[in-house]
C-alpha cells in the first residue's frame, strides 16, 4: 500500500546557519511552504534547541563559528544520541568532505548554492523515511505524470522533454494542484534572491506551458497578478 503524501504542516526544521542572508532566504522559503522553522546561527546554540525541543529535521551548515557543523553532529549523535533528520550544507564540494559529514551522522548532504525547491524535496524525503513513510516520486495531475527522482516528464505516457528551470516550476506546481504559486516564490526557486530581469520567470512559464500544451496537456492556469497554479481534471490528482 502506498503511503498518502506528507504535508509540511507543522513539521519543525531548524535551519544553523551563520550567513544571515542564506538563513533568512531558508526560513522565509519554508515557511511559506507550511514548516515550522527556527533558526540558530552558531553550533551550540543550535545543541542548546536540539536537546531542549523537538525537531523534525535540521539544515546544518558546516562553516560555522566556534563549534562547526561536524562538532554539531558528533554531539547529536555520540553524546545526545539523537535521530533527527540532518541535511547538511556546504560550499565544499570534495567527495571527502561529504564522506566526512555522512561518517559524523548526516543523513543527506547539499552544496552552495542550491536551489530552494531541492532542500524542500530533501526535507520531505528525510522525514518520510524517518516516520517510516514510503514515498514515491511519482506525481500526477490528469494526463501529466512527473517523476521527481528522474526528472521525467509525460502526457499519456509520452516524454516531454523539459529544461531543468522548466522541471523546477512544475515541481512546485504539483506539490499542490490548485494552488497560486506566487511569482516571488517561483523566482526565488529558480534564482534565489536575484532575478535576471522582471521578465524572466513569465519566460520560464511561456516554455513550460508550450511543451506541455504540444504534448496535450494545458493545466497550467495564470491568476493575473499573483502567480500560477495547475488545473488537474476532477480527482486527476496524485
Amino acid at each position: 500500500m502506498t503511503a498518502a503524501p506528507l504535508s509540511a504542516a507543522h513539521y519543525r526544521v531548524l535551519i544553523v546557519e551563520d550567513d544571515a542572508t542564506i538563513a533568512g532566504n531558508l526560513y522565509s522559503f519554508l515557511e511559506a511552504r507550511g514548516f515550522v522553522p527556527d533558526a540558530a546561527y552558531d553550533g551550540r546554540a543550535a545543541l542548546a534547541l536540539l536537546t531542549s525541543q523537538h525537531f523534525d529535521a535540521v539544515i546544518l551548515d558546516v562553516g560555522l563559528p566556534g563549534m562547526d557543523g561536524y562538532g554539531v553532529l558528533r554531539a547529536l549523535r555520540k553524546e545526545h544520541m539523537l535521530p533527527v533528520p540532518v541535511l547538511m550544507l556546504t560550499a565544499r564540494d570534495e567527495l571527502q568532505d561529504k564522506l566526512a559529514g555522512f561518517s559524523h551522522g548526516a543523513d543527506d548532504y547539499l552544496t552552495k548554492p542550491f536551489a530552494l525547491a531541492e532542500v524542500e524535496a530533501r526535507l520531505h524525503a528525510l522525514i518520510q523515511r524517518a516516520n517510516g513513510a514510503v514515498a514515491t516520486p511519482v506525481r500526477r495531475c490528469g494526463p501529466l505524470s512527473y517523476d521527481s527522482r528522474r526528472r521525467a516528464v509525460a502526457v499519456d505516457g509520452q516524454a516531454v522533454h523539459l529544461t531543468r528551470k522548466s522541471c523546477m516550476i512544475l515541481d512546485a506546481l504539483l506539490r499542490d494542484p490548485g494552488r497560486v504559486v506566487p511569482r516571488p516564490e517561483l523566482e526565488s526557486l529558480l534564482w534565489g534572491s536575484e532575478p535576471p530581469s522582471s521578465d524572466a520567470l513569465r519566460s520560464q512559464v511561456h516554455l513550460l506551458r508550450k511543451a506541455l500544451a504540444d504534448a496535450g496537456f494545458d493545466g497550467i492556469e495564470t491568476v493575473h497578478g499573483t502567480g500560477w497554479r495547475l488545473v488537474c481534471p476532477q480527482g486527476g490528482a496524485a
